[in-house]
């Protein structure tokens, strides 16, 4: 492997070689209703994530990523609808269940405590006008009633979780640079100990240094509370240094899915190695270095 994916912060130490499954997509097809008839956002998804392990999903914007995220989650709001398909869950100490056939308040319940979500864009995920100390509470409390006294515990150690000081829960989100808030927001997600989290784009906006302590953040994550995560990013340097395993979405396809390492070393779909052809490569900036094949 090349550099970028020896530097990886996390490992697949924590991914099951049982092949446990904890979510299962089949035949996923999502749709957004147009003047001109219904446009098609994910078209036949067939996709299984592992126990224990970190799955990215890659493509350049508009390939579908992101509505998948929310066709997972139940948050696709009008027009968009999920036309056709199957998501099934498997969490501890939970049965079986089709997210598309639940609702209400059993839909609920499963939110934070089993599958929580990193939103895109930090900044504007957080109350401007609530301590973040407030925000935690928030969604303890509301998730979880029964953990209400002990709140006021729980804060500080999430925050170390994620390398935040404890003087960050009596902070406002405009006292902190886009990194912490984004941290703020791993550690929220981490509260209740969910079996698997979806972050989308939890990189963007943010300088390469802080790009890291997030990526560092997220394996940890993975390896203090066995939790399993989907990871979506359009940039592929992301994927070579988290994921475990990748899958490649083109116009709503997911075309590809692999090893990271397979995927880097033999990608099979040309979409695929264009994308990876993408990352910049750092022999190109001497032109006396021979180029060798796509750099990661």
């Amino acid at each position: 492997m090349s550099e970028s994916t020896e530097t990886r912060p996390g490992t697949a130490s924590a991914t099951t070689s049982d092949g446990d499954t904890i979510l299962e997509i089949s035949d996923l097809r999502v749709e957004y209703a147009t003047n001109r008839g219904a446009f098609v956002a994910v078209d036949g998804a067939d996709l299984a994530v592992r126990r224990g392990e970190i799955l990215g999903i890659a493509g350049e914007s508009g390939s579908g990523k992101s509505t998948l995220a929310l066709a997972l989650l139940r948050l696709l709001k009008p027009p968009g609808r999920i036309a056709a398909g199957s998501i099934t869950f498997r969490g501890d100490g939970v049965p079986p269940v089709d997210l598309l056939a639940m609702q209400g308040r059993r839909l609920r319940a499963l939110r934070w405590r089993h599958l929580s979500y990193l939103p895109q864009g930090s900044m504007n995920s957080l109350n401007p006008v609530m301590r973040i100390r407030d925000q935690f509470a928030d969604v303890i409390i509301e998730h979880a009633p029964e953990r209400k006294g002990s709140v006021r515990e729980m804060i500080p150690r999430l925050l170390r979780q994620v390398g935040l000081e404890t003087r960050v829960a009596q902070m406002y989100p405009h006292e902190l640079s886009g990194g912490m808030k984004q941290r703020v927001l791993m550690a929220i997600c981490v509260a209740l100990e969910p079996d698997l989290i979806i972050a989308d784009e939890p990189t963007t906006a943010l300088d390469v240094t802080i790009q890291r302590v997030i990526l560092q953040s997220l394996a940890d994550l993975r390896d203090q509370f066995g939790v399993s995560l989907v990871v979506i990013s359009h940039d592929m340097g992301v994927h070579a240094q988290l994921v475990d395993r990748v899958a490649v979405m083109h116009a709503g396809k997911i075309v590809e899915v692999g090893d990271v390492h397979q995927v880097f070393d033999s990608p099979r779909d040309d979409y695929t190695r264009g994308l990876i052809a993408s990352i910049p490569r750092m022999d190109l900036l001497d032109p006396t270095t021979p180029a060798e094949g796509p750099a990661r």
